[in-house]
């Protein structure tokens, strides 16, 4: 394994880390989920890929869905220099003893290294057997896994085998993964061809229909009167949608729908939306497609809840698939370590607070929206 120090004077910005194998939904509910959302967008397939030969449109759009399970690339691994650290240690050991309440510290040294990939980050927050199965010390940023060793004492043979059993313990994990994103992917052309035959069928039929009448002018569009300024046009979709418990509304989720409502977004919000004999999955569905982003109140209540779960399983895979940022988080009434521990794919994203106050927070959201 070659490894390279990081050129001094080389001031890289700040990382934002994650940690492996820490979202508690399982690598198969996650393609589960991903496979029901791409039948959503064949729905809607580019004219000028449907142009295309039926097993060419196909092949663009399999290559667009697939899933690239990452590949560490140990020969361009890096090192950052030692550094000394405070590390914690047990109360008792069998050479030394430390006497009143801990947490007890002992001056360390600490070196980190950089492990980088090629693939889909995402695949790697999600184990092959859930939360919790697959623990590893180890978190990544957008394009490398980050790993560091602490100890009183270092040895550079002791240091190394350690980073090589984490690393083989991140490649056995991501074989698990390999495979199941294999059958996901196998399963795409199966998923995407009758849709495209369906609506290249579609596209010929209408181009072949006529009643033998001479074709009606196209007409010009509209010239706009500054006098009689035209009505704005109807919204079929949401500016957002408003993830939330119930226990939550009165506090935090309402006063930040009426705000946000005045500031002229339009919003998914149950009590505006939702009506007696609905089905709540399939409005939660139905709110995730229409909505181009999705604002999590994330508490204590939120993280028990079954259905505020399930709409965020939903944005994560949007913003899988769409490469953008889709979920804008508010802390309320919780910490970082419940939320690593609950949650730990949201910890790196920027969030706000419910404790800002419902003006700021609706300032924070509109500077995202409308960027």
């Amino acid at each position: 394994m070659a490894t390279r120090r990081r050129p001094r004077g080389v001031v890289a910005g700040r990382p934002r880390f994650r940690y492996l194998f820490r979202e508690q939904a399982t690598f198969y509910e996650l393609t589960l989920h991903l496979e029901q959302k791409i039948k959503q967008q064949l729905r809607r397939i580019d004219t000028q890929l449907l142009d295309l030969p039926t097993e060419e449109a196909v092949a663009n759009l399999v290559e667009q869905y697939a899933l690239h399970v990452p590949v560490l690339d140990r020969d361009h691994i890096t090192e950052s220099d030692p550094v000394q650290v405070q590390m914690e240690v047990p109360a008792h050991t069998q050479n030394r003893a430390f006497f009143g309440p801990g947490p007890h510290f002992v001056a360390a040294t600490a070196i980190t290294i950089n492990v980088p990939f090629h693939g889909d980050a995402n695949l790697l927050l999600y184990s092959a057997s859930g939360f919790g199965g697959n623990y590893i010390d180890a978190q990544m940023t957008d394009n490398s896994i980050v790993m560091t060793h602490k100890s009183e004492h270092p040895d550079a043979t002791v240091i190394k085998k350690d980073f090589d059993a984490r690393m083989m313990q991140i490649e056995n994990a991501l074989q698990f993964i390999r495979e199941q994103a294999k059958q996901f992917n196998d399963r795409l052309p199966h998923l995407v061809r009758p849709e495209v035959i369906k609506q290249q069928a579609i596209l010929q039929r209408n181009s072949n229909l006529t009643l033998g009448y001479g074709k009606t002018p196209v007409p010009a569009p509209p010239v706009a009167s500054s006098a009689q300024p035209s009505p704005p046009a109807v919204k079929e979709t949401f500016d957002v949608f408003l993830s939330h418990a119930s226990e939550d509304k009165s506090a935090i989720a309402r006063p930040l729908y009426e705000a946000l409502r005045a500031a002229g977004v339009t919003v998914w919000f149950d009590e505006a939306v939702l009506k007696m004999g609905d089905s709540l999955s399939g409005k939660i569905d139905e709110g995730l497609a229409r909505c181009a982003h999705g604002i999590v109140i994330i508490s204590p209540s939120f993280l028990a809840k079954r259905w505020p779960k399930k709409e965020l399983s939903g944005l994560i895979a949007r913003e899988m698939i769409g490469g953008k940022k889709v979920i804008l988080p508010i802390w309320h009434d919780i910490d970082e370590a419940t939320l690593v521990q609950h949650a730990p794919t949201l910890v790196d994203k920027v969030a706000g607070r419910s404790t800002d106050g419902v003006a700021a927070l609706t300032k924070m959201i509109l500077e995202v929206i409308r960027y």
